[in-house]
């Protein structure tokens, strides 16, 4: 059953596009806020900046030096205390108007100090330029005024010129607030603020949180900060004296309620601007992604799915034909899909031709086996009415067809032909050449002849009628029944295998003569057994010895004639079959590489007869 697919391709890339516009866009708003923001902190930082360096602060050190030395005595702070008390700043006022001026200690600090509106000459340019604001700051019922008689200055003169001063530059350069204080320990005294009255002077405050950091009396750059529901952005500059000496610091504030809420309509109009790109984007990505992708894919795969689903034959007609001429991956995707398709309709028209084809081998070869097998004598006991002897065979091939035979025949009623041989091929060619050599060493034996004679004939007339240059062993043993007398020839076979009366299987080292059919005119040699009742001789081909197992080990000669000895004097049959077992044992799951052929003859003689 098919997987249903969770997410589809489409939804992937246009997944993947909103994830990279959209990461894009934060970016780019990022930094777009951040410089934003940066201008906006610079046009303010500027005016800040301005308005503590402005030229008309340049006598305030040595005037808040004074007034700080003044105020920071106890009896300034019993003063103070008093005028809180009783709620009357005037207290204050009455004090401070007591006090000597720096006018009087200092007279190079102005040129000369009007009897009337509390403020230096060198000053009276600024109010020249900003009339109304004489209006707010010079008349306060707080203060009193000096008068034409009164001989000498006073420290409340000294305020009252702070006071003005910075209420004339905080107007000038709109700034929310201006303010000179005195830190000590990390404690912050207030001396002078415009928008305060006398019981501001003195007071004191603990250093916000934002400040901590800074030393007393230090430079504080521009800071933003949240106090009271407000936001405030505050620098601080230390007021330094002609000596060198800092006597306190002069701080601005400037109201950034409407730059945050500016700051914060920037930002909505910016998401907003980048929602709707983005969604634009999307909109063009996906209608752009389904006319040139997805749409073209899945006609490709509908048309790939369908190729091949029908149970009838694949023929050309079944080569998917779209409308894709793009000449882009897509293009090609399509083009190598028909080429694929075309390859496959080729090859299924050659494998039905090659299954055709293999059926007829495979039919021909099953009548060679059956054939083969026909040509082998398979019945047991092969001659009931000759108790002189008891035999037994078996050949099981590699292959369906394999190379190797074994051929038992009575020449006469007195002499009984042993054959066994191994064809130097494999499969069928092998199985026709062993037919023939079956055949004909049958024929040439039952003519008569020693077994060199006959093998010498066959050679002969394999080397002269043969194309195929195979060649045959042969070993061919004639048992004269009547006294157990054997003759044998072996043309380049295995060696048999004797049992004599001790029940042991000996190898017997024949002569070897020539393979059949390797060279005309070979020379074979006879020579003579004799076998006693009980006695019994085993042949076989090189399938036995040379099996080997998944180590690569072979079977070999010892392993067989320990089997064979161990099977002892059991008859023909049983031998073979213990030898078989053991062999497939030791093979495991190897596969069989060659023909594996045994005989074994076990001679009764005479008295096996009488018995009968």
């Amino acid at each position: 059953m098919k997987k249903e697919r969770r997410f589809a391709l489409t939804a992937k890339l246009n997944t993947m596009i909103f994830a990279v516009i959209l990461l894009l866009s934060v970016v780019l708003l990022f930094f777009g806020f951040e410089v934003y923001s940066q201008r906006v902190d610079s046009v303010y930082n500027e005016r800040m900046e301005d308005a503590l360096r402005t030229e008309k602060l340049e006598a305030l050190p040595v005037f808040a030096d004074y007034f700080w030395q003044m105020i920071d005595t106890q009896e300034f702070r019993d003063v103070r205390e008093q005028a809180i008390e009783a709620n009357d700043p005037q207290i204050i006022a009455d004090w401070m108007y007591s006090k000597p001026s720096v006018m009087t200690l200092y007279p190079d600090v102005g040129n000369s100090v009007p009897r009337a509106g509390g403020v230096p000459r060198e000053y009276k340019d600024l109010y020249e330029t900003a009339d109304y604001l004489e209006e707010i700051y010079m008349p306060r019922n707080i203060f009193r005024t000096m008068t034409a008689e009164e001989e000498e200055p006073s420290l409340y003169l000294d305020y009252d010129t702070i006071y003005t001063v910075l209420g004339i530059v905080k107007e000038i350069y709109h700034v929310e607030s201006l303010y000179v204080q005195f830190e000590r320990n990390h404690v912050t005294y207030n001396i002078a603020d415009p928008d305060e009255d006398l019981f501001y002077i003195g007071s004191i405050e603990e250093r916000l949180k934002e400040f901590a950091g800074y030393d007393d009396n230090a430079e504080i750059p521009p800071t933003t900060y949240h106090m009271d529901g407000n936001w405030l952005r505050t620098t601080c500059r230390p007021l330094v004296t002609a000596s060198g000496s800092v006597v306190g610091t002069l701080g601005v504030d400037i109201d950034m309620n409407d730059v945050v809420v500016e700051r914060n309509r920037f930002l909505n109009k910016s998401i907003s601007f980048v929602l709707g790109i983005t969604a634009a984007v999307m909109i063009v990505s996906m209608l752009a992604m389904r006319h040139l992708a997805t749409r073209p894919l899945k006609e490709l795969a509908k048309a790939a799915t369908k190729f091949g689903r029908d149970d009838d034959a694949l023929s050309k007609k079944d080569i998917l034909k779209l409308d894709i001429r793009s000449n882009d991956e897509i293009g090609d995707l399509y083009r190598e899909i028909q080429s694929m398709q075309r390859r496959i309709v080729d090859y299924m028209e050659n494998l039905a031709h090659i299954t055709a084809e293999r059926e007829r081998v495979r039919t021909e070869m099953n009548m060679a086996e059956n054939l083969q097998i026909s040509m082998l004598p398979d019945t047991f006991p092969a001659f009931p009415d000759h108790p002189e002897f008891e035999l037994y065979a078996s050949m099981n091939p590699a292959r369906t067809v394999g190379g190797d035979f074994y051929d038992f025949f009575l020449i006469d009623d007195d002499h009984l032909a042993l054959v066994i041989a191994d064809v130097s091929d494999k499969g069928l060619p092998a199985a026709l050449f062993m037919m023939a050599a079956k055949i004909l060493i049958n024929y040439r034996a039952k003519e008569g002849g020693t077994p060199a004679e006959i093998l010498s004939d066959v050679n002969n007339h394999a080397c002269r009628n043969s194309q195929t240059k195979m060649f045959v062993t042969v070993w061919l043993g004639i048992l004269d029944l009547r006294d157990g007398r054997m003759i044998c020839a072996n043309a380049g076979h295995e060696y048999p295998e004797l049992r004599g009366e001790d029940g042991v299987f000996h190898q017997l080292k024949d002569k070897h003569g020539f393979v059949v059919g390797g060279m005309e005119d070979a020379v074979y040699r006879d020579y003579e057994l004799t076998l006693s009742p009980g006695d019994a001789i085993f042949v076989y081909t090189d399938g036995v010895t040379d099996a080997n197992n998944p180590e690569g080990e072979f079977y070999g000669v010892e392993r067989m004639e320990a089997v064979l000895n161990r099977l002892g004097k059991k008859n023909p049959e049983s031998i073979l079959s213990g030898l078989k077992k053991d062999v497939d044992r030791f093979v495991g799951t190897a596969d069989q590489f060659d023909d594996l052929t045994m005989l074994c003859l076990e001679y009764k003689g005479k008295s096996g007869k009488e018995k009968e």
